[in-house]
């Protein structure tokens, strides 16, 4: 069922990529520099940042290891939305739905084409929200492997 579920969001995910017709979101854009310093480099999920890659990536860690995005990798983060430091849990079910519309934003490049990609959002939890997280992220993904040696942001 999950399965189904993913199926279908990326099926909706890829035809409003295709079609364009998307809402703007307040994210923030891909830049020049991703993370700064000397790559590859194990990151803090706190300080990843749009256009950033990395190789064998797990959403549930609290790091990732980065890396040139011409490189073997298997996430680059597309979009990120930050609530704001006053705001209440909004609650999981409106985190995951935001995930999803901060997804929408991602505009891809030719290269994506190359590759069957996912998208997987990571957002806090109640217990990482009162420590502060307020970051809802939008990977774009492969399934498996470190298959991906581009980046695959429109610029």
């Amino acid at each position: 069922m999950l399965g189904v579920l993913v199926l279908i969001g990326v099926v909706i995910w890829v035809l409003l990529n295709l079609l364009g017709s998307r809402p703007e979101a307040s994210v923030a854009s891909p830049s020049a520099t991703s993370t700064p310093g000397p790559l590859p480099r194990d990151t803090n999920a706190k300080d990843f940042q749009v256009g950033d890659c990395f190789a064998s990536f797990d959403p549930k860690a609290t790091e990732a290891r980065a890396v040139e995005c011409d490189t073997e990798h298997s996430a680059q983060l597309g979009a990120v939305f930050s609530y704001g430091a006053d705001e209440s849990f909004p609650g999981a079910t409106a985190l995951r739905d935001k995930g999803r519309e901060v997804c929408k934003t991602v505009k891809l490049n030719a290269a994506s084409a190359n590759y069957i990609l996912l998208q997987q959002n990571v957002y806090p939890s109640s217990s990482s929200w009162d420590r502060g997280d307020r970051r809802v992220d939008c990977f774009i993904v492969v399934d498996s492997g470190n298959t991906i040696k581009e980046n695959l942001l429109d610029k």
